[in-house]
């Protein structure tokens, strides 16, 4: 091990991984409280600078990548308190925390389609549906028969699960673009049953939908922590922030086992993943349901969390900037979708000070991503079983080493 190694395991190490996240932090709470879109530019000038700086400089990057890993789970324990700090910087700011939870919701959204498209291949163009069936679901099972919103957010999950059932069929007989078409008209077909079925409200939608309560307490209550007072959206932030948690630690297992690799084999080759004994049937009607569970749950939290839904809120280009979000952040890629979601959420929002332009240059920045990076911002790898014999082997020679110190002992 050299000086180098040495310094970045050691102390030192700790210091300038927090020292990162830290910088991280502060640019992004700077991108969000600076008026003005002179900040917008600065930091994609500043990013910009640093990718090409990194591209003439890859051991540098090799070694933050080995800085994060020796100390993964200091940079983890980090990231959460800083995450969870986000309330207090910009407590005078509720419209911000607003748009961080809806960037929240998009992100447990595009972790059920990241299984979806990027794990498995199955290419779902019907998210804004199976999002309208969760938020529909919690809305009319809260003001139908009153049903507290801790139950209906489960019952949202599980309700566009089982709508999953409707396309099936087309799941397991069609592919690629095909399937696309399929979703496609799925899509429309649940935006025009909501537009025009009276017990949905048609078009004008479920309004007075509860918020959320526990124990009597109202999440539409500021929190008065006596030295500073947080919006009523900071309870929404952390629930939030736990929903995410428990998307997430989920998806990453099953991206991390043993199914993560399967699925990986069907979206690569289902010929060659059925010769080697994959039930390739069964594994897409168990992701296609898993992922729109994930979809619907988001799309509970948000009947919720504003208390009005419509048909415009579940449109076709909500679907898009899901899958947007997939594919630019990284598809088969959890900290992918976490990158595309706050970039892709939080950026229209940051335009609106060019107005008319914001959408021109929305896209403008998509499309140049997109030419320099093809495959994401995270691109993924192309896996296979081998990948899963590292840990084991690690496992097994912890365990030899602890039986040799045992008997030694």
């Amino acid at each position: 091990m050299d000086d180098q190694q040495r310094t970045l395991a050691g102390p030192w190490g700790i210091i300038i991984l927090l020292g990162v996240e830290l910088i991280i932090y502060v640019l992004f709470l700077a991108l969000l409280l600076v008026p003005g879109g002179e900040i917008l530019a600065a930091e994609a000038l500043l990013l910009v600078a640093a990718v090409f700086y990194f591209r003439r400089n890859p051991a540098l990057g090799a070694r933050i990548q080995q800085l994060f890993a020796a100390h993964a789970r200091i940079a983890w324990i980090g990231a959460v308190v800083l995450v969870l700090l986000i309330p207090f910087f910009i407590a005078s700011s509720p419209y911000w925390l607003f748009t961080i939870i809806i960037a929240g919701l998009f992100l447990t959204a595009c972790l059920g389609l990241n299984l979806q498209l990027g794990s498995s291949g199955m290419v779902n163009l019907a998210s804004a549906a199976f999002y309208a069936v969760g938020a529909y679901a919690a809305g009319l099972l809260a003001l139908g028969w009153g049903w507290p919103a801790w139950i209906t957010l489960p019952a949202g999950a599980v309700m566009a699960g089982l709508f999953s059932a409707l396309l099936f069929v087309p799941v397991l007989k069609t592919k690629g673009h095909y399937l696309a078409l399929v979703t496609i008209a799925f899509q429309f077909m649940v935006t025009i049953l909501l537009d025009n079925m009276e017990w949905t409200g048609g078009p004008q939608g479920l309004k007075n939908i509860p918020l959320f309560s526990v124990a009597g307490y109202s999440f539409n209550t500021a929190i008065n922590l006596g030295f500073i007072k947080l919006p009523a959206y900071a309870n929404f932030f952390y629930l939030m922030v736990l929903v995410v948690a428990v998307v997430g630690v989920a998806s990453q297992r099953i991206y991390s086992s043993w199914v993560g690799v399967t699925l990986s084999t069907i979206r690569d080759d289902e010929i060659a993943a059925q010769t080697f004994g994959v039930q390739v049937n069964r594994w897409k009607l168990v992701i296609f349901s898993l992922g729109n569970c994930f979809i619907g749950l988001a799309g509970a939290f948000y009947s919720h969390l504003v208390g009005f839904i419509s048909p415009p809120n579940f449109a076709f280009d909500k679907s898009l900037v899901m899958v947007s979000i997939v594919i630019l952040g990284g598809m088969d890629n959890v900290f992918g979708v976490i990158v595309g979601s706050l970039l892709l959420i939080i950026l229209p929002e940051k335009l609106r000070v060019v107005q008319d332009y914001r959408f021109l240059i929305y896209g403008l920045v998509l499309i140049i991503m997109l030419i320099f990076r093809p495959r994401g911002l995270v691109p993924f790898k192309a896996r296979d079983f081998l990948d899963l014999a590292g840990p084991v082997r690690r496992k097994r020679a912890a365990s030899a080493s602890s039986t040799v110190s045992e008997g030694g002992a």
